[in-house]
């Protein structure tokens, strides 16, 4: 009696160990995703922030150079990582508005997940 219950007592831990080997990836390909995501918003909302800034100094007589370089400096001292070029930053001061545009490639924190993502921002606001 003993014996019958002992063999499948370690029946059954077998079949949790084959379940935990199944779910694992699964869990594992779960919060990986989630936290590239994250990673990718983050991104997002700093580089929107960076062109805001941009584009409020472009309202306030700033020239093409001082907005351009007052966004890289933004993104660098936010640590946004891979760095754009200053050349990258589009600035347009005219017809009473500003407009600053950046897009910058972002690859993803796990190498899994696939290619890099072009992240886009773009502000306008009306000089006064």
């Amino acid at each position: 009696m003993a014996a019958a219950l002992l063999r499948r007592a370690s029946a059954r831990r077998g079949q949790a160990l084959v379940e935990f080997a199944l779910s694992v990836p699964i869990m594992i390909s779960l919060f990986t995703g989630i936290i590239d995501v994250g990673f990718l918003y983050q991104h997002q909302l700093v580089l929107t922030n960076a062109v805001r800034e941009g584009a409020r100094l472009g309202t306030l007589g700033q020239s093409n150079a001082q907005v351009q370089a007052a966004v890289v400096n933004y993104l660098k001292t936010s640590a946004y990582t891979p760095l754009p070029a200053a050349s990258a930053v589009s600035v347009t001061i005219a017809g009473g508005s500003a407009t600053v545009s950046l897009s910058s490639s972002v690859p993803f924190l796990f190498s899994m997940s696939g290619p890099p993502v072009t992240l886009r921002a773009t502000t306008q606001m009306r000089v006064e």
